[in-house]
């Protein structure tokens, strides 16, 4: 694994222009076009001399600014670069962790609902025994049924086993939460297509559906999306 302790400066020295300086200079090119009229082919040149200047300015700008922010970039590129083995190799040592420890419980919990199943099918073995027992008494006219049928009659489903608590350790909890994953997007969408209250459900891929519409541009024919022109003015210094 390489060091990259030795690519860390030690210090990143900033030359912060001035804010007035800054502002005065966009200040007055925001005030100029405010009160300026394109009413002409004249005009409209001046406009596109100003326009070209201002992205000259704007270009200016993002030079100083970067002039600034790459070295803090380098910095903070090489700070994390620094950190990220190690850090991924807890993380991945905590997870592990947290499966063990989660599957401990899981396992605790089946043998108590496993336990509480057996004793629910004792319990209801025994009933069915009495209530055997009863009618044969009764069948054979003997004494003894009514004693039997109040015994049944007292015995209650035994109580869910108690599922054994994780050891209380200071600073560890456990928490249980709902999640979900699609497994049928297909169906997904013919619900919510008949549900439009369920429509936010849904999200549209812009990505993909902008990539459609630029393959086919004009002659895009989707249903529920409209397609049109967009005019945008580039200006280059």
């Amino acid at each position: 694994m390489n060091d990259t302790t030795a690519t860390i400066p030690a210090s990143v020295a900033i030359a912060a222009p001035s804010s007035a300086d800054l502002q005065r200079g966009a200040a007055s090119a925001l005030d100029l076009v405010q009160s300026f009229e394109v009413v002409d082919a004249a005009t409209f040149e001046i406009a596109a001399d100003e326009l070209k200047a201002i992205k000259g300015k704007i270009d200016a700008l993002n030079e100083k600014r970067l002039g600034i922010t790459k070295p803090l970039d380098a910095a903070k590129a090489a700070v994390m670069a620094l950190f990220k083995p190690p850090i991924a190799l807890l993380e991945q040592a905590e997870g592990i962790l947290k499966q063990k420890m989660l599957g401990w419980q899981r396992e605790e919990q089946r043998k108590a609902e496993e336990e509480r199943l057996a004793r629910e099918r004792a319990t209801q073995a025994e009933r069915e025994r009495l209530e055997a027992e009863a009618k044969a008494l009764a069948a054979e006219g003997r004494t003894g049924e009514a004693a039997v049928k109040e015994q049944v009659a007292q015995m209650v489903v035994a109580p869910p086993a108690a599922v054994p608590a994780p050891p209380a350790v200071k600073g560890i909890s456990t928490s249980t939460t709902v999640d979900f994953e699609v497994v049928d997007l297909l169906a997904l969408v013919q619900h919510v297509a008949q549900r439009p209250e369920l429509l936010a459900l849904l999200a549209v891929d812009s990505v993909r559906l902008r990539a459609q519409v630029r393959a086919t541009g004009m002659a895009t024919n989707l249903p529920g999306v409209r397609v049109f022109e967009k005019q945008t003015l580039a200006a280059r210094r």
